[in-house]
């Protein structure tokens, strides 16, 4: 999910650098150029580092930020002009945020890493995308392109994100029969991609990672197969609540990645009374395999993880 749109670069006027009290933390003001709704800025952190990003807004606008890191373990939160309540903490829930902002002032995007990463003294490189609107619309933080190869097969992926229900291409090379562009509409915002070959056949998989609008963020999937290297196969994600222990307490912010030969997603578990914002009841990640489908291919739980 981590990727960064060249053109939203260019809506960056300045990143001024402010000194901080606590030698740890650093303050950085976002300005947009005249016109512009979206910026994206570059940035480090190692161990205990935190970086704090600043940018003025006003009531009823629309807010979106995204966070890309080669660093599993970097989050953000949102913090609101007052500094009290936290509008959204990433460790729960996720690298993306979107919603209407309550008050008008000087929002705080706070980029840091897990304790046990800031800990081991690691480090992370990440691009932040920042995107204001006006009331009652939609924040454009960029639209999505990345292009990636596995097994000699290439995989463009494209999305505007300029609506609640954009459409993602996918442009595939190297195949032996059919090269053609596939596109789907999707229920939210193309964030990430990955290419893989989860089942080992040599004929890999695009797994291009969506989340919908709105403060629940709830994830799907745009993904395809390279069957048997001659053309494209779409890829089944059945819906969670098909299988009633896994959708227990879910309320979405998914977080999708591959990893040792599977698709994993993660989410944190709301217990009764919890608040959106505040989930009590850790983390549960879903382990998918790929098979074989009536007409294509299927993605199937075969191990659910507590933590």
């Amino acid at each position: 999910m981590k990727t960064l749109t060249a053109r939203v670069l260019s809506g960056l006027l300045v990143a001024t650098t402010v000194a901080s009290a606590d030698v740890s933390i650093r303050e950085e003001r976002i300005q947009f150029k005249p016109g512009a709704t979206g910026a994206a800025i570059k940035g480090s952190i190692k161990g205990d580092e935190t970086v704090d990003y600043t940018l003025r807004a006003t009531a009823g606008q629309s807010m979106v930020v995204i966070l890309e890191s080669d660093n599993r373990f970097t989050y953000f939160n949102v913090l609101p002009p007052d500094g009290e309540t936290a509008l959204f903490v990433g460790s729960t829930s996720g690298d993306r945020f979107e919603g209407t902002l309550p008050a008008s002032g000087d929002y705080t995007v706070r980029v840091y890493l897990m304790r046990n990463a800031a800990r081991r003294g690691e480090t992370a490189t990440y691009t932040v995308n920042f995107g204001i609107a006006g009331r009652g619309s939609v924040a454009a933080a960029g639209g999505f392109d990345r292009t990636l190869e596995l097994e000699g097969i290439t995989f463009h992926v494209t999305c505007p994100n300029d609506s609640s229900l954009p459409t993602v291409t996918i442009n595939p090379s190297g195949l032996a029969i059919d090269n053609s562009a596939v596109t789907k509409e999707v229920d939210g915002q193309v964030v990430g991609a990955e290419v893989a070959d989860l089942n080992g056949d040599g004929s890999p998989e695009i797994y291009a990672y969506v989340q919908s609008v709105g403060s629940g963020s709830y994830g799907s999937l745009a993904a395809y197969s390279a069957n048997t290297r001659k053309s494209l196969s779409e890829i089944y994600l059945p819906p969670i609540t098909d299988d009633p222990s896994a959708a227990r307490g879910y309320m979405g912010h998914d977080e999708f990645a591959v990893g040792e030969g599977r698709l994993l997603r993660r989410f944190p578990v709301y217990r009764d009374g919890d608040s959106n914002a505040k989930p009590t009841g850790g983390m549960r990640q879903l382990q998918y395999r790929l098979e074989p489908g009536e007409a294509g291919w299927i993605l199937r739980v075969d191990k659910v993880v507590e933590y």
